[in-house]
């Protein structure tokens, strides 16, 4: 492990914080503080100029006029005052050893020029006093294992995914979308401006990091990007990295410069970058969730070749456009499977071609659905599989038959498994039993760490393969662009 490495470990292992921008009336100060209230960070401490009274509390916490008021050493400070106020707290930081400071406020290089000019003074005076900075125009970080939070009411379980977001409320709304999918993060930074500590750094820290075993990324930019290659090529031996990269118009790229100050750079040459390197490109929120699922566990495989099955006939044949246009082959079933499937499946309104048809008849009938999906799983020409269901309800057959076939699994659920059934007929709750919604998360959990993902869509799940397949074979395989 580097020094970098280190450093950035120290951060997150910080056992004590001191917040500005706390006040009696409220705001966003105090809503960070109550994200480290719930996690139940250890040693916290307010501090607020304006108050000079002793013995003062808010939120349950000591408030001080000045961190050398609160007579012992601070690790990490939060500063979400206006920007104003920024630079002078960070000499006070310097002046009493503080390690690291958090720059919630935002109103500078994404700004203006001056705003810029004020960035570069910010990262003199750390280098002054051997601080590092995080933002500003950030939430910061979270970390279940060490009680480090950005926002109240996170989960407070651990988990292996890492995520390095330039935007604080994408990093935000993963975290808690991420609960309803059961996946928990190791760490997330949110880095906003990344004016010192930003996007390589992190991403360099959390390739090393032995509890992250997934990388997603939400990026604008970089300002490095032959080192962002190189760590690319380290990294992906070894764990996925998935990346939302926006700004890829020219409006894209306008919002991006005035959100976090980036500078986009050709879409064409990131695309080259990801394709060359084995980086899984996602465009979209939803596209980033079916990606990190179908990496929680992801089962080895050296080719590509996959078995569709589904009850309703039409989605089987988008299915088939959907893993063609992905790169996917269909799969040749051999002759024992196609015998076992006719004398499985109904006579009509089935088909034992790939992609297999159950037929409706199929589709209600369990111990048949259960059945098809064995003789298919074990058929030695079949590499992966993608199921199409109207609602996944029978799902410790699937978890039996992962454990029997060892072989990539995703779900098509046409009905959202987080959609409570409560509006459902009787006649539709008894032919498709759906799964509590509170139950959900766990049921996803124990699926995607068995290698069987759920998508919302045919499109997703074949992309999902493929980039397993990808990972497996092409990302061992990098070669220089240089």
């Amino acid at each position: 492990m580097n020094d970098l490495f280190s450093e950035i470990e120290n951060i997150f292992q910080s056992r004590s914080l001191a917040i500005f921008g706390v006040s009696r009336k409220g705001g966003l100060g105090n809503l960070l503080l109550q994200g480290f209230i719930d996690q139940g960070f250890p040693k916290m401490f307010i501090v607020n100029p304006k108050i000079t009274e002793s013995n003062v509390e808010i939120m349950g916490m000591p408030v001080f006029s000045d961190l050398k008021s609160i007579g012992e050493p601070i690790d990490l400070v939060i500063c979400s005052t206006h920007p104003k106020f920024v630079q002078d707290i960070i000499i006070e930081c310097g002046e009493n050893g503080v390690k690291t400071v958090i720059i919630f406020s935002s109103g500078f290089g994404e700004k203006s020029e001056e705003g810029k000019k004020t960035e570069k003074e910010l990262v003199k005076i750390a280098r002054k006093y051997q601080m590092r900075l995080i933002g500003p125009n950030c939430m910061g970080l979270y970390c279940p294992s060490s009680k480090l939070s950005f926002f109240p009411g996170l989960p407070t379980e651990s988990g292996s995914l890492g995520l390095i977001s330039q935007s604080g409320s994408i990093a935000n709304i993963m975290a808690f979308i991420s609960v309803l999918k059961g996946i928990y993060f190791s760490k997330a930074i949110s880095y906003g401006n990344g004016i010192d500590l930003g996007f390589n750094d992190f991403l360099e820290y959390l390739g090393d990091d032995p509890n992250t075993n997934i990388i997603a990324c939400y990026m604008e930019g970089t300002n490095d990007g032959r080192r962002f290659i190189e760590l690319v090529k380290k990294i992906i031996k070894n764990k996925p990295i998935i990346i939302w990269k926006a700004g890829v118009t020219p409006a894209g790229s306008k919002a991006a410069k005035s959100h976090t100050g980036s500078i986009c750079g050709n879409n064409d040459l990131w695309n080259t970058v990801f394709d060359q390197y084995g980086v899984i490109r996602v465009y979209n929120m939803e596209e980033m969730m079916s990606m990190i699922q179908a990496f929680i566990n992801p089962i080895p495989v050296r080719n590509c070749r996959v078995a569709i099955l589904s009850g309703p006939g039409g989605p089987a044949v988008s299915s088939a456009d959907a893993c063609e246009m992905n790169n996917l082959k269909l799969a040749e079933l051999t002759d024992e499977t196609n015998l076992k499937l006719r004398e499985l499946l109904p006579k009509f309104g089935s088909s034992i071609s790939n992609p297999v048809d159950l037929s409706l008849q199929g589709s209600l009938d369990p111990m048949l659905e259960k059945r098809a999906y064995e003789v298919v799983g074990m058929d030695s020409n079949v590499d992966m599989i993608l199921i199409w269901l109207t609602m996944l309800n029978r799902y410790k057959d699937l978890i039996k038959l992962q454990e029997k076939i060892s072989k990539p699994i995703v779900i098509v659920s046409a009905i959202d498994m987080n959609i409570s059934p409560e509006s459902f007929t009787g006649t539709m709750k008894r032919a498709f039993v759906p799964i509590k919604v509170k139950k959900v998360p766990t049921v996803i959990k124990n699926m995607n760490q068995k290698g069987i993902s759920i998508h919302p869509n045919e499109n997703l799940a074949a992309k999902a393969l493929y980039n397993i397949y990808q990972f497996y074979n092409k990302s061992k395989k990098s070669t220089s662009l240089y």
